[in-house]
């Protein structure tokens, strides 16, 4: 393995650049999946981010952990649940012992409609990955998750004028 600091090149710069590709393409995708169903990316967002706390076993979730985990103030986050709520996405309930803690949990249809938008592009990810043996998507699996692991380092920086 070769270190290298500064600007990808040739086969790094590839890589990078269909690393953006990709990123590119699943929101376009995301966007206009969402858009069929009725669903604004915030929407997506949202839904994909209570999708995970259940999986991880940390749901229900709150509002104000909704907000922080979607860098949104408090009016926008009521807005967009609003909105989740009416389409019939997400449930709020209030907390039996203190009813000003209200939980949010997704509802059959959000499940129905991520399966109906993302199921099919699972199915075509999962054949495609049919091409590589396990060693080779072990090593995909390893450079993603480096991949990973450096976005959620980064803070972003403003330019000096």
């Amino acid at each position: 393995m070769s270190a290298q600091h500064g600007p990808p090149e040739g086969d790094r710069a590839d890589v990078v650049r269909q690393l953006r590709d990709l990123s590119e393409r699943s929101t376009r995708y995301a966007e206009r999946a969402g858009a069929a169903h009725g669903l604004h990316r915030s929407d997506l967002t949202a839904l994909s981010v209570l999708a995970r706390a259940h999986e991880d076993g940390r749901a229900p979730l709150t509002p104000g952990v909704l907000a922080r985990a979607l860098a949104l103030s408090p009016s926008a986050t009521t807005t967009l649940l609003d909105r989740l709520e009416r389409s019939g996405h997400v449930e709020r309930s209030h907390d039996e012992v203190d009813r000003r803690r209200v939980s949010l949990a997704m509802t059959r249809s959000a499940g129905e409609a991520a399966r109906a938008m993302f199921g099919p592009m699972a199915a075509s990810m999962d054949a495609a990955m049919d091409q590589f043996d396990d060693e080779e998507l072990a090593v995909v699996r390893r450079f993603l998750g480096a991949m990973i692991d450096v976005i959620d380092a980064q803070e972003p920086r403003a330019q000096d004028p």
